[in-house]
């Protein structure tokens, strides 16, 4: 025997009537679940047969069961299982978990044995189901006590205090609590009979074990799950299914008040639209309570409802919020952080509300200070939905639409389109100049996010940015959509060229939504702004949305979220170029980080809107969120919050490769 650490405490008293620790074990499970959350490492994600969301494979060692009653008893809850669990498995919340929190795991205060005060043996710790976790800790449990489904409840409301449990997980909760059951004698039958030298030690309590299923087969599952819904105050089950029964009525009851109110621009997303009323970290809620896996919203920056950044607004707010004619430290703080992450002459930040703002503030500097008319976008570009802002916006309005002062390049989509010589820079000028404008601004997504996202090779911002200056515009990086970490490998999405433009501008994700938006740019551009017409903005830069601000980028930092877009974006793209070979339908990847384009292809390599589009909707249905982009629409867009980890990485693909399975076999058949 070797003592590596010593902990203070007590086994607990075997006493199997003692219900002091029924709560407390919940409770205490639940804390160690919150600061496990956000904790992952790759050995975490490997094969454990002790994980529950592999209980199908039990079915290899019932040979093991030599006793007939015993053999169909397990078969009847892997049946169960199969069915009622295994399709959910992709939809529930995973991450790190201790995987056997049980009593004989735990130390107590010696004066009180209600009080928790060691856990060891995390020996089975894995990444599986939150909720396995809770039904690995119930099963043991309920030996030798007459009412398991009271101590069940009793362990459950200590849990559900800390951690609340999704209606989804509570569904099949009975499930994995007899799956947990029927684990601890297959296995155990299984190792008595490959060592029979310890078959002793091994079969111990098995007998108990099989009483206990045999009583928990005996319970009436509807009756079971009800409990554990109204022990958590959560609708009992019956109740659930006549108010999903309505469900469809009242979607069309509130899209026909949403049309007549709001009107025909108030555009949803996917066939089926999502009435979301809740969302935290990668996770957006539903108003029935299902959960889907957020790869689309760039806004929620560092993920929906951070806590730092919500105790961020709501201190500030209890405070004050007030027009920016008054002084406050916020605006100067959030000013030099910004300022900081920029080249050096890039020294001025002026604040705004909306990247759209933003944009028309810096095509105002560039006209008063180049004193031209023309602008100059790519072939598919979006930059806000303002009068001005919409006409550099081609996703909006068509190339053929556009007024004669807008004139298109090329975005980096190809080698061949950026080597002629300039990407048609040269000739957009030359048709400004036909209609009798000169180039006020050249403005670029730097992510390309609206052409089919893609990043700048070298060569291609700097080559724009001298043919921009020597025609005597202003060059524009619009950051909103590919700043502050999100493409991995630079923090500005400029920075991929080693290009420094006149003027950078900003939008909500600075503040994860918020509406705080910013324009940064040299003294002597603001300066002449400042003189011919000056600028004010009543709220842009308000306390509130300076202290969201810097609770983002502070969380950007500590939580290294611009790493993390690097790695899990690079593991990402890794996976699905392995799914490249066995779909065709997968064409090019482009982008960086955690902002990435799937390319859907026809079998002549020629874009498939369809497709596409099919694969957003039938991902929608499975409980993962992505959206669509590109000029035909046929570039499937990742662009999830930065706090997306691998595990929700693999989520995403388990998804994708659904839609392409389904879809496809539709297709041959």
């Amino acid at each position: 025997m070797r003592i590596l650490t010593y902990l203070s405490g007590a086994p607990p008293k075997d006493d199997p009537t003692d219900h002091v620790l029924l709560r407390p074990m919940g409770a205490c499970l639940a804390r160690l679940a919150l600061a496990l959350r956000g904790f992952f490492h790759p050995k975490a994600n490997y094969e454990l047969l002790w994980d529950l969301k592999h209980t199908s494979k039990l079915r290899l060692y019932l040979p093991y069961i030599t006793d007939a009653n015993h053999h169909e008893l397990v078969s009847y809850f892997l049946d169960r299982f199969d069915r009622n669990v295994l399709p959910l498995i992709p939809k529930l919340r995973a991450q790190v978990v201790h995987n056997d929190f049980v009593p004989d795991n735990i130390l107590v205060a010696e004066n009180d044995p209600g009080c928790i005060v060691g856990i060891v043996d995390f020996g089975d710790m894995t990444h599986t189901l939150l909720i396995n976790d809770l039904a690995t800790t119930i099963a043991p449990m309920l030996l030798e006590h007459t009412d398991p489904v009271g101590v069940a409840a009793e362990i459950l409301a200590g849990y559900h205090e800390l951690v609340p449990i999704e209606e989804a997980e509570l569904g099949i909760l009975y499930d994995l609590i007899a799956a947990r059951l029927a684990m601890l004698n297959v296995i155990a039958s299984w190792r008595a009979t490959i060592h029979p030298y310890n078959r002793d030690y091994i079969t111990g309590g098995v007998n108990e074990t099989w009483s206990l299923l045999e009583a928990w087969r005996a319970q009436n599952p509807a009756d079971v799950t009800k409990k554990f819904f109204r022990v958590c105050g959560l609708w009992e089950m019956d109740e659930v299914n006549s108010m999903q029964e309505e469900t469809n009525e009242t979607l069309q009851s509130h899209l026909s008040r949403r049309a007549r109110l709001l009107g025909p621009c108030a555009y949803l997303f996917y066939d089926r639209p999502l009435h979301i009323v809740r969302g935290e970290g990668v996770w957006l809620y539903d108003d029935d309570g299902a959960r889907y896996l957020d790869a689309y919203n760039n806004v929620a920056h560092v993920g929906h409802c951070h806590p730092h950044v919500v105790n961020a607004i709501a201190k500030q707010v209890r405070r004050l919020n007030t027009s920016t004619r008054y002084m406050h430290g916020y605006i100067l703080e959030l000013a030099e952080q910004i300022t900081k992450r920029m080249p050096e002459s890039l020294s001025v930040c002026m604040f705004v509300c909306t990247g759209s703002e933003a944009n028309e503030l810096a095509w105002q500097m560039s006209k008063l200070v180049s004193g031209n008319s023309g602008a100059l976008i790519t072939k598919f570009s979006y930059h806000g939905s303002t009068a001005a802002t919409t006409q550099f916006s081609t996703e909006t309005i068509p190339e053929e639409k556009l007024p004669s002062h807008v004139q298109t390049l090329f975005a980096p989509t190809s080698e061949s389109t950026f080597r002629k010589p300039d990407s048609g820079l040269s000739s957009a000028i030359m048709a400004l100049d036909e209609h009798g404008h000169q180039p006020a601004m050249l403005i670029l997504d730097t992510a390309f996010v609206s052409d089919g996202i893609y990043t700048s090779p070298k060569g291609y911002l700097n080559t724009l940015f001298a043919k921009t200056h020597t025609a005597g515009g202003l060059c524009v990086a619009d950051e909103v959509q590919g700043g502050f970490g999100r493409l991995g490998q630079h923090f500005w999405g400029f920075q991929f060229d080693d290009a420094i433009p006149d003027i950078v501008t900003l939008g909500k994700p600075m503040g994860n939504g918020h509406p705080l938006a910013a324009v940064v740019t040299r003294p002597e551009i603001a300066e002449t702004l400042a003189n011919e017409i000056g600028y004010f903005n009543t709220f842009g830069g308000n306390p509130v949305s300076c202290a969201a601000g810097l609770a983002v980028l502070e969380v950007i930092e500590k939580e290294a979220l611009q790493h993390n877009a690097l790695e899990v974006g690079q593991y990402l793209r890794e996976r699905l170029a392995i799914l490249q070979r066995d779909y065709p339908v997968i064409g090019e990847l482009h982008g960086s980080g955690l902002l990435l384009g799937i390319d859907i292809i026809k079998p002549d390599g020629a874009p498939n809107p369809e497709m596409a589009d099919h694969i957003m909707n039938h991902m929608r249905e499975n409980g993962v969120l992505i959206g669509t982009t590109g000029q035909n629409y046929a570039t499937l867009k990742i662009r999830p919050p930065l706090v997306f980890q691998k595990e929700h990485a693999e989520i995403l693909l388990v998804a994708m490769i659904k839609a392409l399975d389904d879809i496809l076999s539709r297709k041959s058949a």
